[in-house]
C-alpha cells in the first residue's frame, strides 16, 4: 500500500466513541451499549490504540439511528443495519461542523435526535403493542430498564402508556388486548430485576400486597423492581389480600415495612390495618396508590410518589 493509501486508511479509522456521538447526536453510552448488545461497534483497531469508528461503521450506525426514529424495533434497526449495503460519506475527524449535536437533557430541538427519550420508547411501545408483538414489548422494557432504571422506565414510559390504553378501552372499548399484554409483559420484566436479588442486605423482608378488594398488580411488582436495585428483597403476596391473612404473614416474617397498594377508594379499605398486630422491631407501615386518602391510622404513612417510597422503604430495610 502507498504512503497515499495508507493514510486515507488512519483518516477512515480515525474516529472515536466520543467524535462519532457528536457526529451523530446521540451520547456515547448509547454507543457502547449498541456495540456491546448488537455488535455495531468500531471495527478497525490501530496499533497502540483504542478501535475506531470507520466511515462505513459510522453509515451503519446513522441507518440504524433513522430506522429507530421511524418506529423500528432496536434490535430489528440494529439487524438491518448489519445486513445492509450502506454508503459510507467521508469520515470527519472533527465533527463541529455537524448539525447534529450530543443530547444532555431533554430540552431537544429539530437538529437533535433524542434515541432514548420517553417519546421514542413509547413509540416503540405502541407499535409493539399494537403488533401484539409480546417478544418486542419484553425487549424494549427489558433494555429500557437496563439503560435508565426502574423509575425512569416506569413514571416516563410505562405509566403513560398504560394510562393511554385504560383511556382507550374507555372511550371505544377497545384495546383490552394490548393492555393485557403490557401487563403481563411488565410484571415479567419487573420480576427478572427481582430475580437478580441474591444476597440482600436487608434481613428482613419488605412485605407487599394489595387492599383487600384491589386487583391492580402492577404497582406491586415496580416498588419491589425499585428496591431491587438497590439490593433490598421483598415478599409479594399478590391481589386481594384479606386482612387475616397479611397478620399471618407479617407475625411470621417480621418485615421490616408492610406496604398495601389500593388503585382507587372503593378498594382502601384503612380496616386491614387493624389486623395488623405490634411487633417489634416496628415494621414503616405504609399506604400507597390513589386509593388511600389522608385520614389513615395513626403510625401509617404514605408517600407521594414511587421515588418518595422507595426512598423510605430502603431506610426502613437499613440502607
Amino acid at each position: 500500500m502507498s504512503h497515499m493509501s495508507q493514510r486515507a486508511a488512519q483518516i477512515e479509522a480515525d474516529l472515536t466513541v466520543a467524535a462519532v456521538a457528536r457526529r451523530i447526536g446521540i451520547a456515547p453510552a448509547t454507543l457502547r451499549t449498541w456495540d456491546r448488545r448488537y455488535g455495531l461497534g468500531p471495527s478497525v483497531h490501530m496499533p497502540g490504540s483504542h478501535r475506531r469508528y470507520t466511515a462505513s461503521d459510522v453509515a451503519r450506525l446513522e441507518l440504524m439511528r433513522k430506522l429507530m426514529r421511524n418506529g423500528a424495533l432496536p434490535s430489528e434497526a440494529a439487524r438491518i443495519a448489519l445486513t445492509q449495503e450502506v454508503e459510507p460519506e467521508t469520515a470527519q475527524t472533527d465533527s463541529t461542523n455537524s448539525p447534529l449535536h450530543v443530547v444532555t437533557d431533554e430540552s431537544f430541538n429539530d437538529n437533535v435526535i433524542a434515541l432514548d427519550s420517553p417519546k421514542v420508547v413509547i413509540r416503540s411501545l405502541n407499535r409493539a403493542l399494537a403488533a401484539l408483538d409480546a417478544n418486542g414489548c419484553d425487549q424494549i422494557i427489558s433494555q429500557t430498564i437496563e439503560s435508565h432504571g426502574v423509575i425512569w422506565t416506569w413514571e416516563k414510559v410505562l405509566t403513560p402508556v398504560l394510562i393511554s390504553l385504560g383511556e382507550k378501552w374507555a372511550q371505544t372499548g377497545e384495546g383490552v388486548e394490548q393492555e393485557h399484554l403490557l401487563s403481563e409483559s411488565i410484571t415479567g420484566q419487573f420480576r427478572n430485576v427481582l430475580g437478580k436479588v441474591t444476597d440482600p442486605e436487608n434481613s428482613r423482608p419488605v412485605l407487599i400486597a394489595c387492599a383487600p378488594h384491589e386487583l391492580h398488580t402492577i404497582p406491586m411488582f415496580a416498588i419491589a423492581a425499585g428496591l431491587a436495585e438497590q439490593n433490598i428483597a421483598c415478599l409479594i403476596l399478590g391481589a386481594r389480600m384479606p386482612a387475616e391473612a397479611l397478620a399471618s404473614a407479617a407475625k411470621k416474617l417480621g418485615p421490616s415495612a408492610i406496604v398495601i397498594w389500593s388503585q382507587s377508594q372503593g378498594t382502601a379499605d384503612v380496616s386491614i390495618w387493624d389486623a395488623v398486630e405490634p411487633m417489634r422491631p416496628a415494621p414503616l407501615l405504609m399506604s400507597v396508590g390513589p386509593g388511600w386518602q389522608p385520614d389513615l391510622p395513626e403510625g401509617v404513612v404514605k408517600p407521594d410518589d414511587l421515588n418518595s417510597t422507595l426512598i423510605a422503604l430502603a431506610a426502613a430495610s437499613g440502607r
